[in-house]
């Protein structure tokens, strides 16, 4: 029983987590302009989200498997848009 809280504790707060993206996919949605965005920084960003989604998985912690999968998930999409909406 208090396995099972503390994963809905997890996935609650994953949800938490990988909505602070939305914001910025919305805003690159909306503008189609992605200046002052550093892909740079985002792919960086990406590189960590992969090294703990190995490390998640090696650990098989599912909560922290499905949190790394979203982020990597939101990552791509931002760094997409981003790469999409630069302007020349």
């Amino acid at each position: 029983m208090e396995v099972l809280i503390f994963q809905n504790l997890g996935l609650i707060g994953t949800l938490i987590f990988v909505s602070a993206y939305v914001p910025q996919i919305k805003h690159l949605l909306k503008t189609k302009d992605s200046t002052g965005i550093s892909v740079a920084s985002w792919v960086i960003w990406l590189v960590g989200a992969l090294l703990l989604l190995i490390y998640a998985v090696h650990n098989r912690d599912m909560v922290f498997m499905v949190l790394t999968v979203l982020e990597v998930l939101a990552l791509l999409t931002v760094i997409v848009l981003s790469i999409k909406y630069r302007r020349k």
